[in-house]
């Protein structure tokens, strides 16, 4: 799910594509690790449970920031194949659902305005600059 940063075009025109990237790349890579940690963390588990969780879903979160023709491409995924199943808008069991796993979307719905403050910083900083 890709948030979008609105008022990019001043920096860009301002700034050569290079020192632009460069004044993102912070604020990116901080929005994809809040959004890995979000990812993380698992539910207690439900009361009558005896299964014992490996914590192999949690561990296995990845983020990722690269640079595209655009700008920058932040990435957050999961390597296990069971974890659309489990954490996934799209996807989601509805037992997962029940039992209080986050999601993708939870993740960017809980983080975007933070994520975008932190965004809005670093271009204000930028171009006052």
């Amino acid at each position: 799910m890709p948030i979008e940063i609105k008022g990019l075009e001043e920096l860009f025109r301002k700034l050569d594509h290079a020192a632009a990237v460069q004044t993102l790349t912070p604020p990116m890579q901080r929005g994809v690790m809040r959004l890995q940690a979000y990812m993380q963390v698992y539910p207690p588990p439900p009361p009558d449970s005896k299964y014992v969780r490996s914590g192999t879903l949690g561990k296995r979160w990845t983020a990722k920031v690269d640079p595209s023709a655009n700008g920058l491409v932040g990435k957050v995924g999961n390597r296990t194949p069971y974890g659309p199943f489990v954490q996934s808008g799209m996807f989601q069991t509805p037992w997962h659902r029940r039992t209080g796993w986050h999601t993708d979307s939870d993740a960017v719905a809980q983080n975007e305005d933070v994520i975008l403050a932190d965004f809005q910083q670093a271009v204000d900083r930028a171009l006052a600059g």
